[in-house]
């Protein structure tokens, strides 16, 4: 862009006035016009409620449920209705034949069974736990997934806003650096400032300009993992809405290992499945125990199509395992082979899940630190400024320093932001591998 070193006419006041008007509305149609704007309450709410995910586990969630009520059928009498057709082919070696003293190489059966198992060693209750137990890690899985989903949109959230409060620094820095163009160009109109110096205020400006644009393309790139995981899009506007402020919760190392390890969903999930694999072991175990069923029957037969004769049963089954194999044995050494492993799993997420906490926590510290200090250096980097400008304007600086102090305010800022959002994001992850908030 070339710019008029000579006395400003009214056509060329008037273009700068069109110029600044345009930016004005550009940026207003960047931030407003035909965009949603969305608080993060409201994109957890609408992300909780489309996350394919979680939709997946509830309907898993439903089958395990499913599974548990029909093991309800293992404590439930059987009852049976059996219909048989004998056709002899050999009369004299026939039982039927003998049986009904007849004659006819045909003989029709009919008979009503109820049964019911009196005693299996705990096979029945053993799978009805495992299978509840199978339901319970379900839910423990949907916690997680919710945890899980919960933080990126929280994430996805707050690197959107702060990349938009980038974009209002930069914006910033843009008008402040066209100030400093204007106020240099109008000395140099006065005779108070050399061309060089029109050319470097003009040279920031424009580079700052470009930092601008580059800041509005980082935020709507930032904003394409928050329309994804909420199912907006691509080329839907969103705005996030919000203030970026400094964290200020006091969390406690021992307070929160303590909470992760009796409430995190991997912590419990894991515990699930030691009992799961303890209702195992009594399944198989039963195994080794007799089994008795009882059984009232009523059974017609007879040579006719109809049977007319009939003959009423009670009987008691009693079915004791002496030798099968030695796969009873061995089986149950692999379960508890299976046990121990799943118990060493166990420690071991205890053991990750405090060292993650600790790093967390060092992470969230350090970062709230970088605030303070990021804090500091605006002040000191706005102070310095002021006053380079301060010195410009009545003649005693130069244009370096006030362009450089302008840069370096500019810079301080930004890395300001940068600062408080990490502070955020460090804090949603402490929450999260703690278990902090439950949702």
């Amino acid at each position: 862009m070339l710019i008029c070193l000579v006395k400003p006419s009214k056509i060329s006041k008037f273009m700068r006035l069109f110029l600044s008007l345009f930016f004005f509305a550009f940026f207003l149609m960047c931030f407003s016009v035909n965009s949603e704007s969305i608080t993060l309450e409201e994109a957890l709410q609408k992300g909780l409620s489309v996350s394919y995910p979680i939709k997946e586990q509830m309907e898993l969630l439903k089958k395990s449920k499913f599974s548990y009520i029909s093991t309800i059928d293992l404590y439930l009498p059987r009852a049976d209705l059996r219909a048989t057709y004998t056709r002899t082919i050999s009369p004299f070696s026939s039982v039927s034949v003998s049986a009904y003293s007849d004659t006819s190489r045909s003989s029709y059966s009919l008979s009503a069974v109820v049964s019911y198992r009196l005693f299996d060693g705990g096979e029945r209750f053993a799978k009805r736990k495992a299978a509840y137990i199978s339901y319970e890690k379900d839910v423990e899985i949907l916690r997680s997934l919710t945890q899980e989903v919960v933080y990126n949109i929280k994430k996805y959230f707050y690197e959107a806003l702060g990349k938009r409060h980038v974009v209002e620094a930069k914006r910033d820095s843009y008008e402040t650096a066209k100030k400093i163009f204007d106020l240099t160009r109008t000395r140099y109109e006065l005779g108070l400032a050399r061309k060089s110096e029109v050319l470097q205020a003009q040279l920031r400006m424009e580079s700052s300009h470009i930092e601008y644009e580059n800041a509005l393309a980082e935020y709507e790139k930032s904003t394409e993992n928050l329309k994804s995981i909420l199912s907006i899009k691509s080329n839907e506007p969103l705005e996030v809405e919000g203030r970026l402020e400094k964290p200020h919760s006091k969390l406690e190392k021992d307070d929160l290992v303590k909470r992760a390890l009796e409430l995190k969903p991997e912590i419990v999930l894991q515990e699930k499945e030691l009992k799961r694999l303890e209702m195992v072991y009594k399944e198989k175990k039963s195994a080794w125990y007799p089994k008795i069923d009882a059984e009232v029957q009523h059974l017609r037969y007879d040579t006719n199509f109809f049977p007319e004769k009939r003959s009423d049963q009670f009987v008691l089954y009693l079915i004791l395992p002496i030798f099968d194999g030695v796969g009873r044995y061995y089986t149950l050494k692999g379960i508890t082979s299976e046990i121990a492993a799943a118990q060493a799993n166990l420690e071991e997420k205890k053991r990750e899940v405090e060292l993650e906490i600790t790093k967390a926590i060092l992470d969230y510290h350090m970062s709230l630190k970088n605030v303070e200090l990021y804090e500091k250096l605006v002040e000191e980097a706005k102070s310095n400024f002021e006053q380079s400008l301060g010195e410009y304007r009545v003649g005693k600086g130069d244009i370096l320093s006030l362009l450089t102090s302008e840069k370096d305010l500019s810079s301080a800022k930004e890395r300001y932001v940068s600062a408080l959002t990490q502070a955020n994001l460090a804090l949603f992850y402490l929450e999260k591998v703690s278990y902090l908030k439950q949702y």
